[in-house]
């Protein structure tokens, strides 16, 4: 498929779903609130930043990031989730810290405006890592970090999740088993970046988050099991820009 046409199927689903995507990223629970908190500490957020989430889509990153006081900047590539967005950002009170830019990630032509750029299920929606990877590298400023939230492939439920779940299509969300950890760090090392790292999140089982006050605790005891860490539900990724070469 061109990169125009798998954008534009993209951009067909997520229009025709937002219903659907509403509700399941539009209202919060205690284990996404948990795991989102995880990623945006893994990756670096901090109060003052600039932000750009990557498929931003109803918001699950963007009202942490901007409740941490980052300045945030949502693409997507849906029109209608986009508005929705926005009004429910300005209904916080917080838009004169976010932007909403209708895009795709493939088009993005930012050169060194981000001090991060993330995104929350967003790398299994690349068709073509690469040159997307490359983009958001020339987003980011000197030592700037990209990092990424994403099923983990390990995890054998997702097979079953997409298959039977209303809402998702398994042609569009096939990529979740290209993304492990080691054919990352190739895909991200070659478009440049350096330092990768990844952590695996979300192995206390989602009842527990919210009613055990101690699930942090148990999700590292947990990870520190070698044979339980890969069966996360969720895979965090973080790289950063080399810093620029010195003047001679």
């Amino acid at each position: 498929m061109t990169d125009s046409g798998w954008i534009e199927a993209q951009r067909r689903h997520f229009d025709a779903g937002r219903e659907s995507y509403a509700r399941m990223y539009g209202q919060e629970t205690p284990f996404h609130r948990g795991v989102c908190r995880r990623f945006l500490e893994f990756a670096g957020a901090r109060a003052g930043m600039e932000v750009l989430d990557l498929g931003c889509g109803f918001g699950r990153l963007t009202f942490p990031l901007l409740e941490a006081g980052c300045r945030v900047t949502g693409l997507d590539v849906s029109a209608p989730t986009l508005a929705e967005l926005e009004r429910r950002v300005h209904e916080r009170g917080w838009g004169e810290r976010f932007v909403a830019e209708c895009g795709a990630a493939e088009e993005l032509a930012a050169e060194g405006r981000f001090e991060l750029v993330l995104g929350r299920g967003f790398m299994h929606h690349v068709e073509k890592p690469a040159p997307v990877l490359e983009r958001c590298r020339r987003a980011l400023v000197p030592e700037g970090a990209l990092a990424f939230l994403d099923p983990n492939p390990l995890q054998p439920a997702w097979l079953a999740f997409t298959l039977l779940h209303p809402a998702f299509s398994f042609a569009l969300e096939r990529h979740i088993w290209r993304g492990t950890p080691g054919r990352l760090r190739g895909i991200i090392a070659q478009a440049g970046y350096v330092g990768f790292t990844h952590r695996f999140v979300g192995l206390a089982p989602p009842p527990l988050w919210g009613r055990l006050a101690r699930v942090a605790s148990l999700e590292e005891r947990l990870a520190r099991i070698p044979a339980l860490r890969t069966q996360a539900l969720y895979m965090m990724v973080r790289a950063q820009r080399p810093p620029d070469a010195p003047s001679l």
